[in-house]
């Protein structure tokens, strides 16, 4: 099913990027997982309170030395890295680069839904290009079976480009950094952790942006 450029973001960006919709300890994010074309990619440093840290049932506070939290971190980060750098050159490639990270049945849902061709359609069709710029952790949880978790994130990013109908249906200008809450679910399978869920929260500006 077709529909005009604009509209791609209702149907895609619950899951991608959120963009029609438009703050934790905040890091800078160097050193990331380059995405697909990329020539940099900012990525999660590593988060200094381990308060934010907690199994689900005990309240227990998790040390970020715990190997779950680690490996968590590792999963979510790579993700916003590739998802959150794409230009028109480089969208189906980081969409399959992100899929690595999903777990079987999520990746399952989102191919029944059209999802690789309306994420590359987003982004060629409105010349849309993002770059991530620094990242945020906010509170996280993992089930005591250690099979489960919940990892609270936003993710900050600049439009770099896009075309002025895009820009006019988000009402915002090239250029302007935003900030995206987050919330991914992870599954351990076969002793790996993967993204079985994601949700999106409406964009907001970044400090500091007039």
């Amino acid at each position: 099913m077709t529909a005009p450029a604009p509209r791609l973001v209702a149907a895609s960006v619950a899951l991608l990027i959120g963009l029609a919709a438009l703050t934790g300890c905040t890091d800078s994010a160097p050193d990331a997982a380059p995405a697909a074309g990329s020539t940099s990619t900012p990525t999660p440093s590593v988060d200094p309170d381990d308060t934010l840290w907690r199994v689900t049932s005990t309240d227990e506070r998790l040390p970020l030395e715990d190997p779950d939290v680690q490996e968590l971190q590792k999963v979510v980060a790579l993700h916003s890295g590739v998802s959150d750098n794409r230009s028109p050159a480089t969208v189906r490639a980081s969409v399959a680069a992100e899929e690595e990270s999903f777990a079987p049945l999520f990746l399952e849902r989102l191919s029944g839904q059209g999802y690789e061709e309306a994420v590359v359609a987003m982004y060629v069709d409105n010349d849309l290009t993002i770059e991530q710029t620094g990242v945020a952790w906010t509170p996280s949880t993992v089930d005591a079976d250690r099979m489960h978790a919940t990892v609270g994130f936003e993710s900050i990013f600049r439009i770099v480009s896009a075309s002025d109908g895009f820009l006019h249906e988000l009402d915002a200008e090239a250029g302007v950094e935003v900030v995206q809450p987050r919330e991914y679910r992870l599954t351990k399978i076969d002793g790996a952790w993967l993204i079985d869920d994601i949700e999106k929260g409406p964009l907001r500006k970044a400090q500091g942006t007039p």
